[in-house]
């Protein structure tokens, strides 16, 4: 377990926000490196809750197996919990999802030599081919704790026994009761969860979003950028709970112009910008979770994560939640979310119109690049409305329980998947 944090970190992060001038917050925290442990959180934070998929993906008596944070692990739904060990066999390193065998509620049998493990305890209860096995009970796969929380499964990655519980590394909102949530799509993206996290929390990057298909269909009123004057107006959240940063902006761009050419957003007079029409807050909660309040309509929340896979790639997840009044106007939320929102947010890429969210993905791409191969974590030139990803980076280098590192237990996986699919969902919940 890694030691979380140093004291002349703590005491840097803590003289920077102290700084009122959001411009002279961004260049103090470069220039004095005030997160340096979220820099080496490449393959995400040890010892914290992950969401890895959609209870309604994993029937009862179904397998799986997913990657978290560089991790293997086989998932099984046995008596309507789900429970989850290494998938890999002790015996000989075999991973049982390549090709999932069982012949009882509670275990899963290896496919090579039938060593059979009982999923709640992970221990050896029988060997298929050899009677009376003395290994029986002396053998033990490593198993994870799991929690399903309104219709989505998470999973700790760490040391503690007991784990912290799992409220706290989830949104709040999450939690508001009477909401009814309606998983949207899971897909798997080429780029590190770090720049996930901060470009889907990035405040200027809506400038891309001006001219998506749900902006237009529903008439959104979208600024081309917005951020903080001062720090007072991004909280800092650091209480008993979920640790993260809310930003509700007091700076709205709604044109610019280039020689002579104004550019500005849709549904609104340029020449008579709103004063105050863009209210919308957002907040990214450790370890990788948004929530967006309103959005994509009035009354509905969206939630997404950004879970780290690997040290190249993140599992992007979707669900969005709204308070219906009755029965009726549950299924009308869940029919809206299924035939009319959930492909303006999500399209299989390359379809067009682009997906909100598809833009999202696009830029992580793009930019990971340059992260990774180019040096960027360096050389990037942060202004103004970078003042939140910097909080958030001292945030975590603040509260983080423990950094995932490689030690030789689980290796890079090279392009290697069990089942030769690259640990890519075969679907997204939807019909789109």
């Amino acid at each position: 377990m890694s030691t979380p944090n140093t004291t002349d970190e703590l005491r840097h992060i803590e003289e920077i926000r102290g700084i009122r001038e959001t411009e002279q917050v961004v260049r103090e925290a470069q220039s004095r490196q005030a997160y340096k442990q979220y820099l080496e959180a490449e393959l995400g934070l040890r010892n914290h809750w992950y969401p890895i998929f959609f209870g309604q993906e994993l029937k009862e008596g179904e397998m799986r197996g997913e990657m978290l944070l560089g991790e293997r692990i086989l998932y099984k739904r046995a008596g309507g919990k789900v429970y989850a060990i290494a998938d890999r066999c002790p015996h000989r390193g075999v991973a049982f999802s390549a090709r999932p065998e069982c012949y009882s509620q509670n275990t899963v049998t290896c496919w090579f030599h039938g060593f059979t493990f009982d999923v709640r305890d992970g221990k050896l209860v029988a060997v298929l081919t050899e009677s009376n096995s003395s290994v029986v009970g002396k053998m033990t796969v490593r198993t994870y704790p799991v929690e399903e929380v309104n219709g989505v499964v998470f999973t700790f990655v760490g040391d503690l026994d007991p784990p912290p519980p799992v409220t706290l590394d989830i949104q709040p909102k999450f939690f508001r009761p009477g909401l009814a949530f309606h998983p949207c799509m899971r897909h798997k993206i080429k780029c590190n969860w770090r720049l996930a996290a901060e470009l889907g929390y990035d405040a200027a990057h809506v400038y891309g979003h001006r001219t998506a298909e749900l902006v237009k269909r529903f008439k959104v009123v979208l600024p081309l950028s917005t951020y903080p004057s001062k720090k007072d107006v991004v909280r800092v959240i650091e209480g008993e709970g979920p640790k993260g940063v809310i930003k509700k902006d007091d700076i709205n761009v709604w044109k610019a112009e280039v020689e002579g050419t104004v550019v500005a957003v849709d549904n609104i007079d340029p020449d008579n910008p709103p004063d105050d029409e863009f209210d919308i807050e957002v907040g990214l909660f450790m370890p990788c979770g948004l929530q967006v309040e309103p959005f994509p309509l009035p009354g509905m929340i969206h939630f997404e994560w950004y879970v780290p896979m690997d040290e190249d790639h993140h599992m992007y997840m979707i669900t969005q939640a709204y308070a219906p009044t009755d029965e009726a106007d549950e299924a009308r939320f869940h029919d809206e979310c299924e035939n009319v929102l959930g492909p303006l947010i999500w399209q299989p890429p390359g379809v067009q119109p682009e997906g909100f969210n598809n833009y999202d993905a696009f830029i992580r791409e793009q930019v990971y690049h340059a992260y990774k191969h180019e040096g960027f974590w360096q050389r990037e030139r942060l202004y103004k409305p970078d003042y939140i990803v910097v909080q958030w980076r001292m945030l975590v280098s603040k509260y983080l329980r423990g950094i995932q590192r490689r030690t030789g237990d689980w290796a890079r996986p090279e392009g290697w998947s069990p089942t030769g699919d690259d640990y890519s969902p075969n679907r997204s919940p939807g019909r789109w």
